[in-house]
């Protein structure tokens, strides 16, 4: 499901335009991108976890040269499934 059929899936659940649908679709998606990026993580009951993780750096080489090189850490984000969601998937 792609975020125009989730914006649809709403918009006939909520008996709400599709127009309005994809607008609380995207005021959800940029608010738990907000939420990330200041460093907070997004709980939402039953359904999961989304927060920020850290992939820390490595000493690595370049597959093509055979150089080395130093691989600077990031971060990412990362979720965790909920209950109700693992329920939901493992009935």
């Amino acid at each position: 499901m792609n975020k125009a059929q989730l914006s649809a899936t709403l918009a006939q659940k909520a008996q709400i335009p599709k127009v309005q649908a994809a607008r609380y679709v995207d005021y959800v998606f940029q608010t738990i991108h907000d939420a990330l990026v200041s460093g907070d993580k997004v709980t939402i009951s039953d359904f999961g976890t989304f927060k920020v993780q850290e992939r820390s750096g490595f000493d690595g080489q370049n597959p093509q040269t055979g150089e080395s090189m130093t691989v600077s850490a990031v971060r990412i984000p990362g979720f965790r499934a909920g209950k109700g969601l693992k329920a939901g998937l493992n009935p």
